[in-house]
């Protein structure tokens, strides 16, 4: 998929340097984004699925470690990326929608004033015209008086119109690839719709590749093409909405899928919760990160962390997928 990948990742590994110790948040992830694709990460929280994509974006503290064999957009080396390179791409080619509005919104600025800065900076548009501009993309995600809302300060919003405003921020320069990290949450089911809306048509109109980044399968499967599922820093399976709802591979998968609802289907069934906990990625485990929490794990599954099993096309990091292709 790297010929026509507009973001192409090899074995990223993201650790931070703590006082007692070292987290390995990824440890070794293979990701490609095509250009206007809709692509899904999910999996739980701790699970590394932010952590990769601000590894991306370079936007991750002091204490962070980065360090990919690949790591490119649209054919530049972001690895070896300036500073100055870094911020001229951050915005305008690449937009990133955070999990807190009110930490990434600055409170000592007006909204049209943070609204305005990237496309004044980016689109070299006048004062008026970058205010217009900022005006229309504040309606565009529901919030009503656009005019007089520039005016405003973030405390003067509520939560979920800071995160309209950070959405807003985001889309605002039409980027070629926009990361969504739980960009719904503080959101009602109407405006997360009109929001979700709102993305595919950028998708379809201007041709912008989407990384979503949710804990909500339901919004994963309303939208995305292609879905990542993330476990203990690593890529448990991967492949095609559909076959990923249908028939997942991975038993984390499958335990994630019978953990939730039927997602408006209307099918009443008893959700079973995956028992355990996450693995400790200070000292993560030799073998698969899965094993002790799976139903199914053998002794191999402990002592030897699984590759990627292309399956029809589709991957998923199981011992059982691998000797079923061997037997």
């Amino acid at each position: 998929m790297s010929g026509d990948a507009l973001l192409h990742i090899k074995n990223l590994r993201t650790s931070f340097l703590m006082s007692d110790g070292v987290v390995q948040a990824v440890r070794g992830v293979d990701l490609s984004v095509k250009r206007g694709e809709f692509l899904g990460i999910v999996g739980e929280s701790g699970c590394g699925k932010s952590v990769t994509m601000l590894s991306v974006m370079g936007l991750l503290p002091d204490n962070a470690a980065i360090k990919a064999d690949t790591l490119t957009f649209d054919g530049k080396d972001l690895l070896s990326a300036s500073p100055r390179e870094m911020r001229s791409i951050h915005g305008d080619e690449i937009g990133m929608i955070f999990q807190d509005p009110m930490t990434s919104l600055d409170p000592l600025f007006t909204i049209g004033n943070q609204l305005m800065e990237p496309l004044r900076i980016h689109r070299k548009m006048s004062a008026s015209e970058a205010e217009r501009r900022a005006a229309e993309t504040l309606e565009m995600v529901g919030i009503s008086s656009p005019a007089q809302r520039l005016k405003q300060y973030p405390h003067e919003f509520s939560g979920g119109m800071r995160q309209r405003v950070m959405i807003a921020i985001a889309m605002s320069c039409s980027p070629k690839l926009l990361i969504a990290d739980e960009p719904t949450t503080a959101l009602d089911v109407t405006i997360q719709a009109q929001i979700l809306e709102l993305m595919k048509d950028m998708k379809e109109k201007s041709g912008t590749a989407v990384v979503l980044i949710t804990h909500d399968l339901g919004v994963i499967a309303s939208v995305c093409s292609r879905v990542v599922v993330m476990y203990g820093g690593l890529i448990m399976e991967e492949g095609e909405c559909g076959d990923i709802f249908y028939d997942p591979l991975h038993p984390y998968t499958k335990g994630l899928l019978a953990s939730v609802s039927g997602m408006g289907s209307g099918e009443k069934k008893k959700l079973v919760p995956i028992p355990g906990s996450p693995p400790d990625l200070m000292n993560p485990p030799d073998g698969c990160p899965f094993a002790a929490r799976c139903a199914f794990a053998m002794k191999i599954c402990a002592a030897a962390t699984p590759k990627l099993t292309n399956r029809g096309g589709r991957l998923a990091a199981c011992w059982m997928l691998r000797r079923k292709l061997t037997a």
